[in-house]
């Protein structure tokens, strides 16, 4: 299994080569600098750099995963359910109970990966991503999952 570790300001070009090569919508430099101060960023590398990041945003007892990312050619070996676990583990350490994202409706590998896990569907937010080709919203689902049964 490969090493799980904090990631920093160091790591913000290789997190935004990372997530444009996997989101239709990838952050701004910005939104990654307040994120690397203000919430829990893990990432896990290869020796060809950073190969997958997990991003939540920790608040009281419940936490929200905003970001999870596999270099695509590493994709399917096992590295997001590492990183993944990782989160959980860190976040229910620091007293996070719940874990809620949201996921585009079209997501369905994403949303496999998901309820695998052990999130449930809890609801829908209508229009709420810019779709992939630039034109219209997309649906996002809302999922849920209670991390002490992890």
């Amino acid at each position: 299994m490969k090493q799980v570790r904090q990631l920093d300001e160091r790591d913000i070009q290789a997190l935004m080569q990372l997530d444009a090569a996997t989101n239709s919508h990838p952050w701004a430099d910005s939104h990654w600098q307040h994120s690397l101060k203000a919430d829990v960023c893990l990432g896990i590398d290869d020796d060809k750099g950073l190969a997958a990041f997990a991003i939540a945003m920790r608040m009281a007892d419940e936490a929200e995963l905003l970001l999870i990312a596999v270099r695509p050619a590493l994709q399917g070996q096992g590295l997001g359910q590492n990183i993944f676990n990782s989160l959980v583990k860190q976040l229910y350490a620091v007293g996070a109970q719940s874990l809620f994202l949201e996921v585009r409706q079209s997501n369905r590998r994403a949303r496999d990966f998901y309820e695998k896990a052990g999130f449930a569907e809890t609801g829908i937010r209508p229009a709420y991503y810019p779709a992939a080709s630039g034109s219209g919203r997309e649906d996002a689902l809302i999922f849920a999952m209670m991390m002490g049964t992890h």
